[in-house]
C-alpha cells in the first residue's frame, strides 16, 4: 500500500470521528504526549507518525489497522465497495459515504477545487435538499436489492431513511454549493426515466396516489430549481461556477471525479443506485478525466449560455412531469 494513502485513510479516519481541527489536535497532543505543533506537523505530513503512536491512535479511536494496511482483501483493490445488507436494505455500510463527505469538505476550502458528475439518474448533490426524490431512489434500492417475494417489500410511504443518512445527505447538499467549481453532465432522459419508475410503482400499488402528488410537485420545484442554477451559473456564491450540460448521447453509468491541488484526487462510480466503488489510482483517474472531458464534447451546455436551448429543455421536462 502507497505510503500517502495509508495517510490518506487515517486521516479521513481521525477527520470523521473529530471534523473540527483544533479539537482533533487537542485530543491527539493528549493521546501521543506531544506537543500541538508537533501534531500540526505529522497531520501535515511533515513529520510521519511513529508506529507507536500510529497503535495509540488505533486503539483510542478504534481504527482497525488491518483494512488500513491492506490485509483485508476488499482494500487491496484500488475500488472499494460499498456493502449492501440483505436483511435489511437500508442497513448501510457509512464509511464510504462518510469518507465522500469528509472529502467534499476539504475540496470547499480548495480555491481551485473541482468536481465532474457524470449520471443517468437525477444529480444526488441537487436533489439531496427535495425529501420526496430522496425518498424514491431508497425505496428502489430496497426494492431490487431485498431478497424477498414480491408481497413483503416495503412500499414506499413506509420508508423510513435513518437519521445519520438524512444527516449526511444534508451536509453534503450544504458543501456541494461551497465547490469552486462544479461540472454536471446528465443524461437526456433522466427525468422521463424518473417519471416512469413512479408510474410503474403506482401501477403495482407500491406507490400511493397521494405520493405521486407529493412526488410530481416535488420534481417540478427540483426544475425550478435546477433551471435557476442553470440561468446563473452558480448556486449561491458567483464565484463558485456551475455547469449543467446535458449528453447528446445515453450515458451508461454514474460516475464523479475529484480534482484538488490541496488534498488528494479520487473518483467514484455508483452501482445499483446507491453502491459506490472508490478509487485513488492515477492510471484510472487519468481515464476518468479523459472519459469525462469526451462526454462534454458530446453535450450540450445549459449554462449561462444558450438560453433557447435552456428554455426548451426545461419546458419539455415540465411536460414529461405533468403526465405522471
Amino acid at each position: 500500500m502507497k505510503h500517502e494513502f495509508f495517510y490518506q485513510d487515517l486521516f479521513i479516519q481521525l477527520k470523521n470521528r473529530i471534523p473540527q481541527n483544533s479539537k482533533l489536535v487537542e485530543k491527539l497532543t493528549n493521546i501521543l504526549s506531544i506537543e500541538k505543533m508537533a501534531v500540526y506537523r505529522r497531520l501535515r505530513q511533515e513529520v510521519p507518525f511513529t508506529l507507536e503512536e500510529i497503535a495509540a491512535i488505533a486503539r483510542e479511536f478504534n481504527i482497525s489497522l488491518d483494512n488500513m494496511l491492506g490485509v483485508d482483501v476488499k482494500t487491496t483493490l484500488s475500488f472499494r465497495l460499498q456493502s449492501v445488507n440483505e436483511d435489511n436494505s437500508l442497513t448501510i455500510n457509512y464509511s464510504l459515504l462518510e469518507k465522500y463527505l469528509q472529502a467534499i469538505k476539504s475540496l470547499t476550502s480548495d480555491p481551485n477545487g473541482e468536481i465532474s458528475l457524470v449520471t443517468n439518474l437525477l444529480p444526488q448533490p441537487l436533489y439531496s435538499g427535495f425529501n420526496f426524490i430522496h425518498q424514491l431512489y431508497h425505496f428502489k434500492w430496497q426494492y431490487y436489492s431485498t431478497p424477498a417475494p414480491a408481497n413483503q417489500i416495503k412500499p414506499y410511504h413506509e420508508i423510513q431513511l435513518p437519521d445519520r443518512l438524512i444527516q449526511n445527505t444534508k451536509d453534503i447538499f450544504t458543501n456541494m454549493k461551497k465547490i469552486k467549481t462544479s461540472f454536471y453532465i446528465l443524461d437526456n432522459q433522466i427525468f422521463k426515466n424518473f417519471v416512469n419508475d413512479v408510474i410503474y410503482f403506482n401501477s403495482i400499488r407500491l406507490i400511493k396516489d397521494e405520493d405521486v402528488l407529493h412526488i410530481k410537485n416535488e420534481l417540478f420545484q427540483f426544475l425550478d430549481y435546477i433551471e435557476a442554477i442553470a440561468t446563473k451559473g452558480f448556486v449561491d456564491n458567483p464565484s463558485n461556477k456551475v455547469y449543467i450540460y446535458i449528453s447528446d448521447i445515453s450515458i451508461d453509468a454514474s460516475y464523479c471525479y475529484v480534482n484538488s491541488q490541496t488534498s488528494f484526487r479520487f473518483a467514484l462510480v455508483w452501482l445499483f443506485i446507491f453502491n459506490s466503488i472508490l478509487t485513488y489510482d492515477e492510471e484510472l483517474l487519468k481515464m476518468m478525466k479523459r472519459w469525462i472531458r469526451s462526454k462534454i464534447r458530446t453535450s450540450i451546455l445549459l449554462s449561462v449560455t444558450g438560453e433557447k436551448q435552456r428554455t426548451l429543455y426545461f419546458d419539455t421536462q415540465r411536460k414529461i412531469v405533468e403526465k405522471m
